[in-house]
C-alpha cells in the first residue's frame, strides 16, 4: 500500500510539473499579444478607370483618297491642285503592286473649311466622270494638330479629375483615406489620329464643326490607408 500511495504522489507531481511547463510555454505568446501595439492591415489601393476628352478646332487636314482603275497620275494630281490640295502625291496602297490594286492619293489642305472640302469632293466626282473605269473607294480628311501635346494635357487633366472624383467616392464608402497615386496606365492621346486611317476607322474629325477630339483613357490606382477617428465612416 505504501509503495502504491508513493507512486500516486509521484504521478501527481509529474502531472503538476507538466501543467506548469505548459503554462510557462504559453505565457510569452499571451504577453506578447497583449503588450504589442496592433499594426494596421496594409491596404491594396483603389483602382478606377477615367476618360478625358477635349475638342480642338482643326485648321489643317491631310487628304487621303483610295482609288481603283486606270488613274492617270498627271491629270489626277493636277485636279487635286486645282481643288486646293497642296503637295499632292500618288502611290500604291501598302508595300506591293498588283493588277487593279488600290491607288492612294495624298495631300495637305491648309485653311480647311466646309466649302473647301465640298469643292474637293466635287472635283473627285468630276474626275471619275471624265475617266471611265476609275472609281474612288473612299475619301478621308485626317486632322493635323500642330500643338497636339497641349490638347492631350488638357484631356489628361480632365481624366485625372474624373479619377479623383471616383476614387474619393469609393474611399468614402469604404471608410479609408486616399494618400496619393500609386500607378497610372494610359492609352490614347497623340498622335491624332494615325495616318493613313484604316478602313472604317473613325478619325475623330467632325465636318459640321471642323473640329477633332483628343482623348485619353487612364487607369489610376490610388494608395490608401485606414481613416482615423471621426474620419472613419461606415464600411460596406
Amino acid at each position: 500500500m505504501k509503495s502504491r500511495n508513493g507512486g500516486g504522489r509521484d504521478e501527481g507531481a509529474m502531472m503538476t510539473k507538466r501543467v506548469a511547463v505548459l503554462a510557462l510555454a504559453l505565457l510569452p505568446v499571451g504577453a506578447s499579444a497583449q503588450g504589442a501595439p496592433q499594426q494596421p492591415v496594409a491596404a491594396s489601393g483603389i483602382t478606377v478607370q477615367a476618360h478625358g476628352s477635349i475638342r480642338v478646332p482643326v485648321k489643317t487636314l491631310q487628304f487621303v483618297a483610295v482609288a481603283r482603275g486606270n488613274v492617270d497620275e498627271a491629270s489626277a494630281l493636277a485636279a487635286l491642285r486645282a481643288a486646293g490640295v497642296v503637295d499632292p502625291s500618288m502611290g500604291p496602297l501598302g508595300s506591293s503592286v498588283s493588277t487593279n490594286a488600290p491607288t492612294v492619293l495624298r495631300g495637305t489642305i491648309p485653311g480647311a473649311t466646309s466649302e473647301k472640302l465640298e469643292h474637293i469632293g466635287n472635283a473627285a466626282t468630276d474626275y471619275i466622270h471624265q475617266h471611265p473605269g476609275t472609281t474612288v473607294e473612299s475619301i478621308s480628311f485626317v486632322p493635323r494638330l500642330d500643338d497636339c501635346a497641349a490638347a492631350e494635357q488638357a484631356a489628361r487633366t480632365a481624366a485625372f479629375a474624373e479619377a479623383r472624383r471616383k476614387g474619393e467616392a469609393i474611399a468614402a464608402l469604404a471608410g479609408v483615406s486616399i494618400d496619393g497615386i500609386r500607378s497610372v496606365i494610359e492609352t490614347g492621346g497623340c498622335p491624332v489620329p494615325p495616318e493613313p486611317p484604316q478602313f472604317g476607322q473613325n478619325t475623330g474629325f467632325d465636318l459640321g464643326t471642323m473640329s477633332t477630339s483628343v482623348a485619353v483613357n487612364d487607369t489610376v490606382t490610388f494608395a490608401i490607408s485606414p481613416a482615423s477617428g471621426g474620419e472613419r465612416r461606415r464600411t460596406l
